[in-house]
């Protein structure tokens, strides 16, 4: 029996691709990949030396991690939905060359940007995030959304291109929270929280 297994070739394919993508002797490929992360196939990674994934972190079937020259920092405790996309490069224009000739390496600098996820963020489906982009501990980015620029912590943002709408919670609700899961050196504090309300709030 275990002779037919071995050349079944559609085992095999399936066997190989989780073995090459998924197995923990991979582990290696990643710049780190916590033992608590959920991956769930398919999943395309490029770059994945540049691909930071800390504990408790799920992502959805169809992501897409794009990070060849900078890095992709997911710090944990996060819950990611399918179809979830991160490019932190963008191609470059020259004058007198199609944009499909200009390699890698002919690019200017700055055009390769680090995204990071802070903890307990939740990305809706279909999400897009660009390269440079921050988003602030506990947001939420509501479903289709392309996120291009920075999103502050608690808030939600949506649209495309993403911009916050409200916060998740009122001050004292978020610094209940923080007591709650973070040490006292890692929590936010009330002064900041007062001014990301004072340029974001409605």
């Amino acid at each position: 029996m275990l002779a037919n297994v071995k050349k079944n070739f559609f085992i095999r394919g399936i066997y190989n691709i989780w073995r090459r993508n998924f197995s923990d002797l991979n582990r290696c490929r990643f710049g780190h990949l916590s033992n608590k992360v959920i991956l769930t196939p398919p999943f395309c990674g490029i770059g994945l030396r540049n691909l930071y994934i800390y504990d408790d972190v799920g992502i959805g079937p169809y992501a897409m991690l794009s990070t060849p020259n900078a890095r992709i920092i997911i710090k944990g405790n996060s819950s990611i939905a399918e179809h979830f996309t991160i490019h932190t490069g963008n191609h470059a224009r020259i004058v007198g060359r199609f944009v499909s000739d200009i390699s890698e390496e002919e690019k200017p600098k700055g055009y390769d940007k680090d995204v990071i996820i802070e903890k307990d963020v939740w990305i809706g489906c279909g999400v897009t995030i660009l390269a440079g982009v921050h988003v602030g501990r506990g947001a939420t980015i509501a479903a289709g959304a392309v996120v291009n620029k920075d999103i502050p912590p608690y808030c939600i943002a949506c649209g495309i291109p993403a911009r916050p709408v409200k916060f998740y919670w009122t001050i004292e609700e978020i610094l209940k929270h923080e007591a709650a899961l973070y040490p006292e050196e890692e929590r936010l504090r009330k002064e900041d929280l007062e001014l990301l309300y004072k340029k974001y709030g409605r």
